[in-house]
């Protein structure tokens, strides 16, 4: 079979059918006129992107099949997605955390009290998905406030309005534990 070396001029290359060429320096060449590109490129029209005579090169010289631009996917709603479910933070709150749950050294099971409130939770979490608990949210809170006064304190300042508040949140979830005891 020739190769490209074999091919000295254009023509010669495009009567052979290849695509490449050796100039009078002994370069590869790509065997198309202006003529040739210019027509090329007007049945290709939008086809390509970059360069016409790399497109061509790639090509082979002959036409690219027009492509269909990939459809977006609708979105089924304009609402947003709904917050993630409380129901992974309780249960694994439960099962890890929980001193109720501990098993005995006596019975080595788990306390039913205290599984039968972990349901009872879980099954109100699961009536409004994404709901924080009163206690869930006095934690935040309180998480949020001690986050206030350690930035206050490292700035050199002190935060007052922080601090009250989080006497105060701390007296309610005292009083709120005390309640369901």
């Amino acid at each position: 079979m020739a190769s490209y070396k074999d091919y000295k001029s254009i023509s010669a290359a495009k009567k052979a059918g290849s695509i490449y060429y050796t100039n009078k320096a002994g370069k590869k060449m790509l065997a198309v006129t202006k003529e040739d590109l210019d027509s090329w490129k007007k049945k290709n029209k939008g086809n390509y992107k970059g360069s016409a005579l790399t497109a061509w090169a790639n090509a082979k010289g002959k036409s690219i099949k027009p492509t269909k631009p990939k459809p977006k996917p609708l979105r089924s709603s304009i609402k947003p997605k709904p917050r993630p479910s409380s129901v992974k933070r309780v249960t694994k709150a439960l099962n890890k955390g929980s001193p109720n749950l501990k098993k005995t050294k006596k019975n080595k099971k788990t306390d039913p009290e205290a599984k039968a409130l972990g349901t009872l939770t879980i099954l109100q979490i699961q009536k409004k998905p994404g709901v924080m608990t009163i206690m869930e949210e006095l934690e935040v809170k309180k998480a949020n406030l001690e986050n206030r006064i350690a930035k206050a304190k490292k700035a050199g300042t002190k935060d007052l309005g922080a601090e009250a508040s989080l006497r105060v949140i701390n007296r309610r979830i005292k009083a709120f534990k005390e309640k369901n005891k």
